[in-house]
């Protein structure tokens, strides 16, 4: 996997933008092989430049933007398809010259053959588009830089790229660079064309949004890094995103064929499940760095083992931490009922017997039973398996709450 840079582009190109891309990457887990900036290739695409002048394959425009957007509505009213009408090729040497005697920049572009742009698409199949309903595209800015239409070209072709993975909104584009694959090299890379996601409510998910679905979103909001890549994957295909627990696996099983044609959709709730599924799963070892960072003092496995269960992300051990160790805010129960817990309280605590003494005596099971303990002790209606928690909490801090809710007024 290469990571290449497209900042080209100098003015909107920023290095904020940049470390995004690589903070993003690295926090999902996908490693680069190689790291390339289209910036440093400037020298190549003169090269290639020079060369598509020498064979006529790139010709000087001079029209304005605006000349152009008049060119397009004139064309849409007419009926006819917005393709540029070439009108630049038809220029003598000595208007050209006198163009730019006005300081009128020429933007260079690649002149399209005639015919049609075709290849095996790895997901859509056989793909051919007739070049006459394109626009020559255009390559050079009138500042000399270049476009990425043609810087990607080139350094695909330098880089020896094998496959180009890219969404089916770049269908056209394609067939455009196809066209200057063929110029240059004779051949042209595997493509395949994939399905844009949206989301729920058929929204475009951009790479530049800055909503909850942003990466960076995700990640300050807890969600765990695999479930990104693992409901990523499984997107308008038929794998089952809680089979794949590894990269290595995904790309095993692997196939353009198994891909949708249709817009899947990227259900944000999917990621927040996977992410308590993936909690659950680990290890005291695998997250007691993050505990540590968290600045959380009581841990331990046992700790660990007994919240694991009720996470939503890696934060909320902190919620349950203060729960178990601190004060809580204690709501009234029945004070016939927290009476008898006292009573059969134990000490030390041996949990079994406690609710097998507390039942007896109160002649409640099930939930009746259950729950007024749960509020006594932590003050929420769910949680941790009780048993668990109680082990955590001990003889003193147990009945400390006890007490306390027995001192609750109404």
């Amino acid at each position: 996997f290469i990571l290449r840079i497209d900042d080209t582009d100098l003015e909107r190109s920023t290095k904020k933008s940049e470390d995004s891309i690589l903070e993003d990457l690295k926090w999902v887990g996908i490693q680069w092989d190689e790291f390339h900036r289209q910036s440093t290739n400037f020298e190549k695409y003169k090269v290639a430049r020079e060369r598509l002048k020498s064979i006529g394959r790139i010709y000087p425009c001079y029209e304005t933007k605006e000349e152009l957007s008049l060119k397009r509505k004139i064309q849409m009213t007419a009926g006819i398809p917005p393709v540029y009408d070439r009108a630049s090729l038809n220029l003598t040497p000595q208007m050209r010259e006198e163009k730019e005697s006005q300081g009128i920049a020429p933007h260079w572009r690649f002149r399209l053959d005639d015919g049609r742009s075709e290849w095996n698409d790895l997901v859509h199949g056989k793909i051919s588009i007739p070049l006459d309903s394109i626009s020559d595209p255009i390559l050079i800015k009138p500042d000399g830089s270049f476009v990425y239409t043609f810087a990607s070209v080139v350094d695909d072709v330098n880089m020896g790229i094998t496959h180009i993975i890219r969404g089916d909104d770049h269908i056209t584009n394609t067939a455009a660079q196809i066209n200057i694959f063929k110029v240059l090299t004779g051949e042209f890379p595997q493509f395949a064309h994939i399905p844009l996601i949206s989301s729920l409510d058929g929204q475009e998910v951009s790479k530049r949004s800055e909503s909850s679905l942003s990466v960076a979103s995700m990640r300050e909001n807890g969600v765990d890094p695999q479930s990104i890549w693992r409901v990523l994957a499984t997107l308008g295909t038929s794998y089952n995103a809680n089979l794949l627990d590894s990269l290595e696996k995904l790309i095993e099983n692997f196939s353009f064929e198994k891909m949708s044609l249709s817009s899947p959709k990227f259900n944000l709730e999917e990621v927040k499940l996977l992410t308590k599924k993936i909690i659950s799963e680990k290890s005291f070892d695998d997250v007691k760095n993050d505990l540590e960072k968290l600045n959380i003092k009581n841990i331990s496995e046992e700790f660990w083992n007994a919240i694991r269960g009720n996470l939503h992300s890696i934060g909320d051990a902190v919620f349950w931490h203060d729960i178990l160790f601190n004060k809580i805010n204690a709501i009234k129960e029945d004070e016939d009922f927290v009476n008898k817990m006292l009573e059969t309280l134990n000490n030390p605590l041996n949990f079994d017997q406690w609710i097998r003494d507390l039942k007896q005596i109160s002649g409640k099971k099930g939930r009746d039973l259950f729950h007024p303990i749960r509020i006594v002790l932590t003050g929420v209606n769910d949680g941790p398996e009780l048993s668990k928690i109680a082990r955590l909490m001990g003889y003193d801090r147990i009945k400390s709450r006890i007490i306390d809710n027995l001192n609750v007024t109404q």
